[in-house]
């Protein structure tokens, strides 16, 4: 098994097809086919389905490009490693996925001595929804990700360490028909707009209805892949919402947590990233900074910051 067959494995996932592949890897069509060919009677496993619907990955194929994703992550760190020793002034790419409350308090507190320690680092930021990052985090789009703790089943190949727990509230707009709902049982004719992976789906269920003896009215759960998005549909319309408390006190305005006599299991936030790989210098850098303003915020004076840091209990555990 050689590097560059690895390497054309992951480009024809990427890019759809073999010409594709070809074209992004700068090489010819005939020199991908054939060292993909030779991977497979080398491993003696097929690895593709060419038909006339174009090439699509067999199972051992699919299980193959995970690791052969992480692989070429771990090359790219190498690479990191040696351009940071050769040529400081070099441009090295951070992506980070950032949960909305971190981005609305911590964030803009980090960038400013992150940057001046490393600026010819080029940062990235994506939504920290678990849905969207943990694939990403797995395929190596993404070197760490700041945001909710998944449940252990969701965790493969992943390791956390925790900073926060919080707690939830069900959030409407402004002015919403059902703002003075004290029961769950009120709001089941009520449309939500939620965030979670299939394997999320039971215990979010449980955690919202299940628990306090509710059938889940599957038919008005709505899924949004942005917090942004999902914030302006509650603030917009009489869409309802489960969001974390530090997220409602950052915010103040557009959001009312209703008054419910139900509670809901507390959540955790923290570092997470893949399993047993170092993180490249400007991610560990990035960790520094972010628990030194950590650490800042929970001694301010800031009204903003104190109320939001009220809402989180700080811990230090690996998941």
């Amino acid at each position: 098994m050689k590097l560059h067959q690895l390497r054309y494995l992951v480009a024809i996932a990427a890019d759809g097809s073999i010409r594709a592949a070809a074209r992004s890897l700068g090489v010819t069509q005939s020199t991908v086919t054939q060292g993909l060919r030779e991977l497979e009677a080398e491993s003696r496993v097929a690895l593709l389905t060419r038909g006339s619907a174009g090439i699509a990955l067999t199972s051992a194929g699919q299980e193959l490009l995970e690791h052969a994703q992480r692989v070429m992550t771990q090359l790219r760190q190498a690479e990191d490693v040696l351009a940071r020793h050769r040529d400081g002034a070099s441009t090295q790419r951070l992506a980070i996925g950032v949960t909305a409350w971190i981005a609305q308090t911590l964030l803009a507190r980090v960038l400013p001595p992150f940057r001046a320690e490393l600026p010819h680092v080029q940062l990235e930021f994506f939504d920290g929804f678990s849905r969207l990052s943990y694939p990403m985090l797995r395929e190596g789009a993404l070197d760490l990700m700041i945001g909710r703790i998944a449940p252990p089943e969701a965790m493969e190949g992943l390791q956390a360490t925790a900073h926060f727990t919080y707690d939830t509230t069900v959030v409407a707009r402004d002015g919403h028909p059902r703002a003075g709902a004290r029961t769950m049982a009120e709001l089941l004719d009520q449309d939500w707009i939620l965030n979670f992976a299939p394997t999320e789906r039971a215990a979010l269920m449980d955690n919202l209805f299940g628990q306090h003896g509710l059938e889940a009215p599957h038919h008005r759960i709505h899924l949004a892949h942005s917090a942004a998005l999902s914030l302006a549909l509650v603030q917009q319309t009489d869409m309802l919402s489960l969001c974390p408390w530090p997220l409602v006190e950052s915010l103040r305005s557009g959001l009312v947590p209703l008054p419910l006599r139900e509670r809901f299991h507390a959540s955790r936030v923290g570092i997470v990233r893949r399993a047993n790989e170092a993180l490249p210098h400007a991610a560990s850098r990035f960790l520094e900074h972010f628990m030194a303003q950590t650490r800042a915020c929970l001694a301010s004076d800031d009204p903003q910051l104190r109320r939001v840091f009220r809402s989180v209990e700080l811990v230090g555990e690996d998941a």
